[in-house]
């Protein structure tokens, strides 16, 4: 019970935190995007434009303080800003659920890891790392689009106001495709990284006790 426990808090705990560094590394790549994905050309809009709206963005989002979402170059219908409380309330929650599982997490690291029991661990880190590439390749097979299109319409459940219309919206046309595809490959790559280095360490540290750690 115990080991299962300590198991549940260490998944959830690896995956707020590849969400919340994933969340930092793509407010702090977005520059780069800018050019590489031809933004500027897409909206009309430099570089020096579209930075400071999207820093207005990012802090809504991130910014439990802040309740109000409003971009100078980019107005927003009531439909268009749903979608973005919506992610408002997961960062959020991502960030609930990291503070909650540290505790935990910390306790793993000094009775399970420091002690040498991270091996009684490997069929979990198997999973964390297999389930992953499972659902990775089922996107690349069936595209992007296909395959988030059901997650949105679960969560937006009887909702489709994430279906941003550019005509009142103009946003989105700052936030290509491809730009939340990279976001998803960044935080995929943080989350098996991060699995992968407990599976790989759990490897060299051998312990013949079976104890419920």
């Amino acid at each position: 019970m115990l080991k299962s426990l300590k198991s549940i808090n260490l998944f959830f705990f690896i995956l707020s935190a590849a969400i919340l560094l994933t969340i930092a590394l793509a407010w702090v790549l977005y520059p780069m995007a800018i050019h590489w994905l031809g933004i500027q050309s897409r909206t009309g809009f430099s570089s020096s434009v579209i930075m400071p709206n999207f820093n207005v963005l990012m802090n809504y989002l991130t910014n439990p303080f802040q309740w109000l979402l409003k971009m100078p170059q980019f107005p927003s219908s009531n439909n268009g800003l749903h979608p973005f409380e919506a992610v408002k309330y997961l960062f959020h929650l991502a960030t609930v659920v990291l503070v909650v599982t540290l505790p935990g997490f910390l306790q793993f690291m000094r009775t399970v890891v420091k002690k040498g029991y991270l091996t009684l661990y490997r069929s979990l880190f198997f999973w964390m790392l297999v389930l992953p590439v499972v659902l990775a390749v089922m996107a690349v097979m069936i595209g992007f689009d296909q395959f988030f299109t059901p997650f949105h319409q679960v969560f937006f459940a009887g909702d489709n106001t994430w279906l941003f219309d550019p005509r009142v919206d103009s946003i989105i046309i700052a936030l290509p495709e491809v730009y939340f595809t990279h976001v998803f490959l960044i935080l995929f790559s943080l989350y098996e990284g991060m699995s992968a280095s407990f599976s790989l360490f759990s490897s060299r540290r051998k312990s013949t006790n079976t104890t419920d750690y």
